[in-house]
């Protein structure tokens, strides 16, 4: 089975100016990966430098040079973008700096654009907040050509939409183009909101009722994560006993997001095995987001991971 990995956690805090956007192809590269993440512009601010023309010519060349495909490729989205906003200003900015994420990714060559759908901030209902991420897509994509759109799925902390496959299915079902729209399962996300990687055939249970509520084929990448636990065998015991440590220590359906390195968090190796030898997921990129640790950064874990294909 051929699959992809790699991302440096680094390589989200590069912008797309001219600070050197391509050294997100090389330092990919050098990890033996074969697919990653990139920011496209600072993450602190709405208003950047034009993406610099010479940086993207060369991230175009250093990709085509290394054999990245672009749809193993996945821009992120800012983190200040909150397109079911119901806060005018901060909706009409994220509006803005959607339609200009999208116009990046054109000019670097690149056929997806992920990012998190929205909030409602608790101050709209969930299908309002659902019809004004579906407007900000349609718009960006009014101003844009050709690039697809990449919902992520969330892991249902507080007033955020897409924790459920359903309300993604409902974000997609008011997008006009289609053929422009797409799905990133995060793995940490689904198994903090409820979906139990880490039972026997738990991911391919996933991947099932993924393909019934949404449809495999708008699958366009995996974030690959291990959802952190407690981090005492005190701490364990009382994760046992009620929904609180459940949602302090990052077990199945706590909705909360805390990212682990693969195999040493709640969903648990086998799941991994499993996700790497799932033939659901040919040809579908899988994109490290872990914290990495002295002896197990980023590299070792692509190796590791290589490791437990069983088609080499």
């Amino acid at each position: 089975m051929e699959w992809h990995s790699s991302r440096l956690r680094g390589q989200r805090r590069l912008s797309g100016e001219s600070s050197g956007i391509w050294k997100a192809v090389e330092s990919c590269a050098e990890m033996g990966g074969s697919s990653f993440a990139l920011f496209l512009g600072s993450q602190r601010s709405w208003k950047r430098p034009p993406l610099d023309q010479t940086a993207a010519a060369r991230f175009r060349e250093q990709r085509s040079l290394h054999g990245f495909d672009p749809a193993h490729i996945l821009p992120h989205g800012s983190y200040l973008m909150n397109c079911g906003s119901p806060k005018e200003d901060v909706f009409e900015k994220s509006q803005a700096l959607l339609v200009e994420e999208l116009s990046r990714c054109s000019l670097l060559g690149l056929n997806l654009y992920n990012f998190h759908p929205g909030s409602s901030l608790g101050s709209i209902t969930t299908e309002q907040c659902v019809d004004k991420i579906a407007g900000s897509i349609n718009h960006a994509h009014r101003q844009t050509p050709a690039v697809v759109t990449v919902l992520e799925n969330m892991s249902g902390q507080g007033s955020t939409v897409g924790g459920k496959f359903s309300e993604l299915k409902s974000i997609i079902d008011k997008v006009r183009d289609q053929t422009r729209v797409g799905v990133c399962l995060d793995t940490c996300h689904a198994f903090a909101a409820g979906y139990d990687l880490a039972a026997e055939g738990g991911v391919s249970a996933m991947l099932n009722e993924f393909d019934q509520e949404v449809g495999l084929h708008y699958l366009k990448a995996i974030h690959l994560n291990d959802s952190k636990g407690p981090d005492t065998d005190k701490q364990m015991m009382f994760c046992a006993l009620g929904t609180f440590w459940n949602f302090l220590f990052g077990t199945l359906g706590c909705h909360l997001d805390r990212h682990e390195d693969v195999g040493k968090g709640h969903i648990g190796l086998p799941a991994f095995r499993d996700i790497v030898n799932e033939p659901m997921l040919d040809n579908i990129p899988l994109i490290l987001e872990t914290p990495g640790r002295p002896g197990f950064e980023f590299a070792e874990q692509i190796e590791f991971l290589y490791s437990l294909c069983e088609k080499k």
